[in-house]
């Protein structure tokens, strides 16, 4: 009877130990600050009461509209996941369809859960016929410029909507943003 006990007992040692080390990678993954959060932690910060006041949640837009160009620029999407959509020719060009969108988003938690972005980026015919859509990415990105239904062709893009909105009801929707791909790596966690 004793031995049918001790390997009982550590059956369930390493159940509680295995539970508790996924939930430990759970929460680091939940904690870890991406560079869009704290970009966006910022913005909000200049415009206390955003959240119950239009006419300063209109001033905190105009200011992202602007300064998000820059922002990427600085390497605020280089940490947040993208997965590629759709890999298209258009024209004599390769278009990569990137999104941070409903389904294709990697966080469900938290601000991330909450942006809306789509990137539409022109890249070589090397890596368009190198990378796997429906998987997810990490870019490097030069913004050209939004995307609206003046200039979708440029993109092959179908924008169905306003290509910018910023902090619109519950959400944050950059829209559709369109520029040349500087480097693409598999997001591996």
């Amino acid at each position: 009877m004793k031995s049918i006990k001790n390997p009982l007992l550590i059956a369930i040692s390493c159940l509680f130990i295995s539970c508790g080390s996924s939930s430990t990678s759970t929460v680091q993954k939940q904690t870890r600050t991406l560079n869009i959060e704290r970009y966006l932690d910022s913005i909000q910060n200049k415009f206390n009461g955003y959240n119950t006041n239009t006419v300063i949640k209109d001033e905190l837009n105009e200011t992202l509209k602007k300064d998000f160009k820059k922002a990427i620029k600085k390497g605020v999407l280089k940490d947040l996941p993208f997965k590629l959509n759709r890999v298209e020719k258009c024209g004599d060009k390769y278009i990569l369809d990137l999104e941070h969108l409903l389904t294709s988003k990697y966080y469900d938690t938290g601000v991330l859960s909450k942006v809306e972005m789509s990137i539409y980026a022109i890249t070589d015919e090397q890596t368009a016929k190198s990378i796997k859509e429906g998987e997810f990415y990490l870019i490097d990105f030069r913004f050209n410029e939004y995307i609206t239904f003046d200039n979708n062709d440029r993109y092959c893009a179908l924008v169905l909507m306003s290509p910018f909105m910023g902090y619109f009801g519950d959400e944050i929707q950059f829209g559709a943003i369109g520029g040349k791909l500087i480097k693409i790596n598999k997001f591996t966690e």
